[in-house]
C-alpha cells in the first residue's frame, strides 16, 4: 500500500514523541499549480505538478490559529480532477497517472503541522463522490498501530471504489501504452487488493518482465504476495531465487531471515546462515560465570497426563500453553508472530476433544496472512522451519469434517499449491491433501 513507504517515519516519531519536531520550512504551497490548472485545464504539465505537489504536501495548517483543529493544507480534491482531466485528454500521459493513483491507492494520509512543530498526525482516506476526505487525528503515542488500524478500518466502506478506479484507468493505460511496465504493476496491485490473486499475478508478472532490475526489486515484495494468494509455490520459489541471486539485492528490503521466513512458506527448509562457532563459545562462557544449581524436577508431558487419565492436569498445561501463544494485544507495536505451538496446541486441543479450541489455534495461523504488514512480517511471523502446510492440512480436516467443504477445499489447494514440489520430506503432506481433495464431493 502507498501509506507502508511513511508507515516506519510515523511509527519512530510516536516511538520518540514529543522531542521529534517537525521541519524548520515548510514545503511550498501548491496553490501556484492550482492556479495554472484553473488558468488552463488542458495545461497536462500543470495538472501533474499539482498531483505531485498535494501527494507529497504534508503540512498541516491551523484554521484562525485554533491548533486543536488542524487541517490539511492542500486538499486532494482539485489535484484528482485536474489528475482525472488530463489522463481523459491524453490516455498515455503516464506523469498524471502516478500521483492520481498514489491517492486512490492511499489507505491513510499522514501529516506534519509546522504550527506546532510535530508531525504526529494521520487521517483516513475516505472517498465521497469523485474526491477523497482526509480529516487528520492525533496518532496516539502509546497505542501508534492501533490508530492507524482504526483510520485504515474507516476508509474500507469506499477502497472498493477507489480500485476499481484504479483497475479500469490501468487497463486503458495498458491498452494504449502495452510495453509500458507501469500500467501492469498498478493493474496489478488493484486486481490483489481486490481479491482476484490469480489475475493479478498475470499482470505484475508482465510487469517484471517489461521492466529494469531496479523496478523488478521495487515489485518484489507485491509479486511475492500475490503468489502466495493464488497459491502458486513454484513461481514463488522462482522468484525468490532470482531475488537472493541478484548482486543488487538491498539485504535491508530482504534480509537473510525473511529470505528463510519465504522459503518455510513455500516448503523449503533453508534456515539463514548462522555462526555456530561463535555462538557455542559465548555459551560457554555464559556457563562458565553460572551460578551452580541442581537440575529443575521433570515435569510429565502433555501426552503423559493424557496418557495417565489426568485431563485436568493435561486441561491447565494446554491453557498455559494458550496464554504464551496469545496474539498481541491491541494497540501494541509487537509483530504478529505466530509459531509451531499453535500446531501443537490445535492437536493438543483434539486430544480433549476440543474442537472449537483446536478451530481457534488454527485461525490464529492465519492471522499474519490477513495482517496489513503481509507478506513483510512472514520472516518472522512463522519462523525458518515449514510447518505450516500441516496446520493448513488440518484445518481443511476440520472443515471438511464439518461439513465447510469450499473452506476444506481451500486449505487442500493451498498445501498442494504453496508446498507441492518443495523438500521432497514434505512431499507426503501434498499426497494427503491431494488424496484429501479428490475425496470432497463435487461441486
Amino acid at each position: 500500500m502507498q501509506s507502508g513507504s511513511l508507515l516506519g517515519v510515523v511509527a519512530l516519531c510516536a516511538i520518540v514523541a514529543p522531542e521529534l519536531p517537525a521541519l524548520q520550512r515548510a514545503p511550498t504551497s501548491c496553490q501556484q499549480y492550482e492556479a495554472a490548472v484553473r488558468a488552463d485545464p488542458t495545461n497536462l504539465e500543470a495538472a501533474a505538478s499539482l498531483g505531485r505537489c498535494a501527494v507529497r504536501d504534508y503540512e498541516m495548517i491551523a484554521p484562525d490559529g485554533d491548533s486543536s483543529r488542524l487541517m490539511f493544507r492542500t486538499s486532494w480534491g482539485p489535484a484528482l480532477r485536474a489528475l482525472r482531466h488530463a489522463i481523459e485528454l491524453n490516455p498515455s500521459y503516464d506523469r498524471a497517472y502516478r500521483p492520481l493513483f498514489r491517492m486512490l491507492l492511499a489507505e491513510t494520509r499522514d501529516g506534519c503541522s509546522y504550527v506546532t512543530g510535530y508531525c504526529l498526525h494521520v487521517a483516513p482516506v475516505v472517498r465521497s463522490g469523485d474526491s477523497m476526505l482526509t480529516v487528520p487525528r492525533l496518532a496516539r503515542p502509546n497505542a501508534f498501530p492501533g490508530t492507524y488500524g482504526e483510520v485504515i478500518q474507516e476508509g474500507q466502506a469506499t477502497r472498493r471504489e477507489n480500485l476499481t478506479e484504479v483497475r479500469e484507468l490501468a487497463r486503458r493505460w495498458a491498452t494504449v501504452s502495452p510495453n509500458d511496465r507501469q500500467p501492469h504493476e498498478y493493474l496489478g496491485q488493484a486486481l490483489l487488493r481486490l481479491g482476484d490473486a490469480t489475475a493479478a499475478v498475470e499482470e505484475l508478472e508482465r510487469a517484471a518482465a517489461l521492466g529494469t532490475p531496479d523496478s523488478r526489486r521495487d515489485l518484489f515484495w507485491l509479486r511475492i504476495e500475490a503468489l502466495i494468494r493464488a497459491d502458486r509455490g513454484t513461481d514463488g520459489r522462482r522468484v525468490l531465487d532470482e531475488a537472493v541471486s541478484d548482486p543488487g539485492r538491498d539485504t535491508m528490503r530482504l534480509n537473510r531471515y525473511e529470505i528463510s521466513g519465504l522459503n518455510a512458506m513455500f516448503g523449503r527448509y533453508r534456515p539463514a546462515p548462522y555462526d555456530t562457532v561463535a555462538a557455542r563459545k559465548r555459551f560457554q562462557a555464559l556457563m562458565q560465570n553460572a551460578p551452580t544449581s541442581p537440575p529443575p524436577a521433570r515435569t510429565p508431558t502433555f501426552s503423559e497426563l493424557l496418557a495417565s487419565g489426568d485431563t485436568g492436569e493435561a486441561r491447565k498445561m494446554l491453557a498455559r500453553m494458550d496464554e504464551r501463544l496469545a496474539p498481541p494485544e491491541a494497540g501494541t507495536m509487537r509483530s504478529p508472530n505466530v509459531d509451531e505451538g499453535n500446531l501443537y496446541s490445535a492437536l493438543n486441543h483434539l486430544a480433549l476433544r476440543d474442537t472449537a479450541g483446536a478451530l481457534a489455534r488454527l485461525e490464529e495461523v492465519e492471522r499474519p496472512l490477513k495482517h496489513a504488514w503481509f507478506p513483510r512480517n512472514l520472516g518472522s511471523a512463522y519462523g525458518q522451519r515449514p510447518w505450516t502446510g500441516h496446520a493448513w492440512l488440518l484445518s481443511g480436516d476440520l472443515a471438511a469434517a464439518q461439513g465447510r467443504v469450499e473452506n476444506a477445499r481451500r486449505m487442500y489447494h493451498r498445501v498442494i499449491g504453496l508446498w507441492g514440489g518443495g523438500d521432497a520430506n514434505l512431499q507426503p503432506i501434498v499426497n494427503q491433501a491431494r488424496a484429501r481433495l479428490d475425496s470432497l464431493p463435487a461441486r
